[in-house]
């Protein structure tokens, strides 16, 4: 064959492969476009619910035994009981009686109308009775000695605006419903003006940020307090800003503290998603911290400080959106990953969460299915296209392994970051109702609340009672160790109010 045939060829042979690179991109890049469509789909027509339907032949386990069976039976009764004492409880009671009428008293045997009274018989019934706002007088009782030359005056209680109207019940109202119930405060408006009680809603908002900068000194140790916990769980969504230009975010910050033995959660507004906020907030603490891959919470990862934790929920989605493209091996990948979900449950049924048994527990069972996963990955991920979603999800595994794999070495870690997705709900609740917040002041109080009230909820405070008097009493707090007694995992209410005469 001449030379310049043999350039033809080659030329033509370079261009056949260059083809077919071509070709596979393409395919690929279709893969990766079909994935984002189901993802999209189901974002807004599906269900969001990554759950699997698991058949009974499909099970490792063995169907529960009479005692299991028995065990649950029991479970469920007591929790039945704990929530009747605790309506008792919190319920006052109203008696209403029913006379009977003379045309009840007559006997259809004798035609009798003479009847002995007879102890009546009592059934209950749990009735809502609407909310109401009361015009509280404070009456400050005076006395004039008799000399007639002095007068003394009770002490006047303290108000959250020095002649404002409105007392700390009504603030914590408010921003309870805005941060815990997600309803904004136009709707608000609107419910008052229905009650026949006008509040212009500039008033409850200028409250909410009054309260919000009151309570900052709180929303301070939290931040300090949450760099010393061990384990720390974090994670961060979206927030809008009423300047569409720009974008705002929500992190979230919590964990158990040991010293008090509650819970901390700390919400942090920040106008980007640097790396500057988990800097800011963890800065050089030590423990762990457990998220997803994001690369901005890397600054914080050192062997001498915080070692990271990754989430196999957030692994295990990958594959759940890969599900379309590559069924069998997504779906094997998923039921591997299965068997570690089940330890964890045994753990939490057994009552030894976060124990040395517990981790005995996760190294004999746990440890083997990861082994296998990884071994499996290594042998077939190079039968997809690199940018196939099938390939990415192992690929995250591959990068993440040594992350997924800390809570083998230590009970505290748990095996996913579900906690903090849970801790966000709230934030996408309220970002779909209130729609945005008006300025980066304003993004930063309501971070503040939302940290107040969700570790009030984390710790089982009822957060409207919990503010109604903190409010008041974080003037008296001069040191950290006053601010941290007042804080929610370690509060106590102050003593009752005054008697109050309704009539």
């Amino acid at each position: 064959m001449e030379p310049r045939y043999d350039a033809i060829v080659a030329k033509l042979q370079r261009s056949t492969e260059d083809l077919l690179t071509e070709q596979a991109e393409q395919a690929a890049q279709v893969l990766k476009l079909q994935a984002d469509v189901e993802r999209l789909t189901r974002q807004h027509f599906g269900r969001s619910s990554e759950k699997v339907n698991v058949t009974p032949h499909d099970r490792d386990d063995e169907p529960p035994s009479e005692d299991e069976l028995l065990r649950r039976k029991l479970e469920g009764e007591q929790k039945r009981r704990e929530r009747a004492i605790a309506r008792q409880a919190a319920l006052s009671t109203e008696d209403v009686d029913y006379p009977l009428t003379e045309s009840d008293k007559h006997c259809p045997q004798c035609g009798g109308t003479d009847f002995t009274e007879m102890p009546p018989e009592t059934s209950a019934l749990i009735e809502y009775v609407p909310g109401r706002f009361v015009r509280r007088r404070n009456k400050r009782h005076k006395a004039a000695c008799r000399c007639g030359s002095h007068i003394v005056t009770a002490k006047a209680p303290a108000r959250l605006i020095e002649g404002g109207q409105y007392g700390p019940g009504f603030a914590a109202y408010l921003v309870v419903a805005k941060c815990a119930d997600s309803i904004p405060i136009h709707r608000l408006e609107t419910r008052f003006a229905r009650m026949h009680i006008p509040i212009a809603r500039s008033t409850m908002n200028d409250l909410v940020h009054i309260v919000a900068e009151r309570l900052q000194p709180f929303v301070d140790r939290l931040r300090v307090r949450i760099a010393s916990v061990d384990i720390v769980l974090a994670d961060e969504t979206t927030m809008r800003l009423q300047d569409r230009t720009k974008k705002g975010f929500i992190w979230v910050f919590h964990g158990r503290d040991d010293a008090s033995g509650g819970e901390l959660v700390l919400y942090v507004f920040a106008l980007d998603r640097s790396s500057k906020t988990p800097s800011d907030v963890l800065g050089d603490s030590t423990g762990a911290l457990v998220c997803d891959g994001y690369t901005g919470y890397n600054v914080v990862e050192d062997p001498d400080q915080r070692v990271r934790g990754g989430c196999w929920c957030h692994a295990r989605r990958k594959f759940f959106e890969a599900k379309t493209n590559a069924p069998v091996e997504a779906e094997r990948a998923i039921t591997e990953m299965r068997e570690l979900f089940r330890v964890e449950h045994e753990a939490r049924v057994r009552g030894i969460v976060g124990t040395q048994e517990h981790l005995e527990l996760r190294r004999e069972r746990s440890r083997p299915v990861i082994d296998k996963l990884f071994e499996w990955i290594a042998r077939t991920q190079a039968q997809f296209l690199p940018k196939s979603p099938i390939a990415n999800a192992m690929q995250y595994m591959v990068n993440q392994r040594k992350r997924l794999e800390l809570f083998l070495s230590d009970a505290r870690v748990p095996l996913h970051n579900n906690a903090s997705e849970r801790r966000l709900r709230v934030i996408a609740l309220g970002r779909k109702n209130y729609l945005f917040v008006g300025h980066p002041r304003a993004g930063r109080n309501l971070a503040g609340l939302y940290s107040l009230v969700g570790t009030c909820i984390a710790n089982d405070v009822e957060p409207t009672a919990y503010l109604a008097d903190v409010i008041l009493r974080i003037a008296d707090a001069k040191t950290d160790e006053q601010l941290d007694a007042l804080l929610p995992d370690r509060w106590s209410p102050s003593t009752p109010a005054p008697d109050v005469n309704t009539g």
